[in-house]
């Protein structure tokens, strides 16, 4: 059976390059990131976050302050999600009357820390968490009501993953960098130091590299160079799983190789903003 993606694009699609492609639920909005949960996928879009059961309509759970999410993760707090935004990041709570009300955690922070591109659950902490901001990673230490600062400071990151054992960081214009615990950082390899990396995903043995301009692969010793792939595109968002390995550029659609990156081919779209493998039932 082929695996199952999620793709995030104008609108949230299912399926795979081999099998093809169903929009899920008659909605447009642009897609910027998708949490699963067993209640069904929460959608963090530009125009706020969303629930999507399994079957029936999707279920609004933003309010009037959650005007916009770019990125989204599952945390076991209040509804189940963390996301970030350009305000900073935001949990949720249901109220008596069954609405989702919306606290912000980054009001003390300046404005470049609290602007935020990404969000990452440490999986061996789901209560702390990594936050990618214009002003470098951010380590919000939830059950104690905190924030750190990391080693990679006054540098925008744009993208964040768990692979390997490491939390890995990729960079607008300083490329890639690797922690053991999120707050020391050191750069990851070779030839990509100048690099805008807007996504991260693990291969199974290496980390695949969405960039501006293309993909790098590489596993991010500091004595190994990065390899460059792909379609010379604007690539936003990767995912790779059983040998396949899936683009998403903005602009340019959605690419896939199942051959180490050897040869890639096109599986429409126009403009995808972020990609997830569909976790098993």
């Amino acid at each position: 059976m082929d695996n199952e993606w999620l793709i995030g694009e104008t609108g949230l699609y299912r399926g795979s390059p081999q099998g093809g492609w169903t929009q899920a639920g008659a909605y447009a909005y642009c897609i910027n990131g998708i949490a699963q949960l067993d209640s069904g996928l929460v959608l963090g879009s530009e125009s706020g976050c969303w629930l999507a059961p399994a079957e029936g309509r999707w279920v609004q759970w933003h309010d009037e302050t959650l005007t916009g999410v770019m990125a989204i993760a599952a945390a076991p707090v209040g509804a189940g999600v963390v996301v970030a935004s350009a305000f900073g990041v935001a949990t949720a709570e249901e109220t008596e009357a069954g609405a989702l009300r919306w606290r912000w955690h980054s009001d003390g922070l300046p404005v470049n820390a609290r602007y935020s591109n990404a969000v990452l659950a440490d999986p061996s902490d789901p209560l702390r968490w990594l936050v990618g901001t214009e002003a470098g990673v951010l380590v919000r230490e939830h059950e104690h009501d905190r924030w750190v600062y990391s080693s990679l400071s006054r540098i925008p990151v744009r993208a964040l993953c768990f692979a390997a054992d490491t939390f890995w960081a990729g960079t607008d214009g300083e490329g890639i960098w690797r922690s053991n615990d999120g707050v020391s950082w050191r750069r990851a390899g070779k030839r990509l130091d100048d690099a805008t990396v807007y996504a991260l995903a693990w291969t199974g043995d290496s980390l695949l590299a969405g960039l501006e301009g293309g993909l790098a692969v590489g596993d991010g010793v500091a004595r190994g160079g990065w390899r460059r792939h792909g379609p010379s595109l604007r690539v936003r968002s990767v995912g790779a799983s059983d040998g396949v390995w899936l683009a998403g550029a903005n602009p340019g659609g959605l690419w896939w190789s199942d051959d180490r990156g050897t040869r890639w081919r096109r599986s429409g779209f126009h403009s995808v903003r972020t990609i997830a493998r569909r976790a098993s039932a």
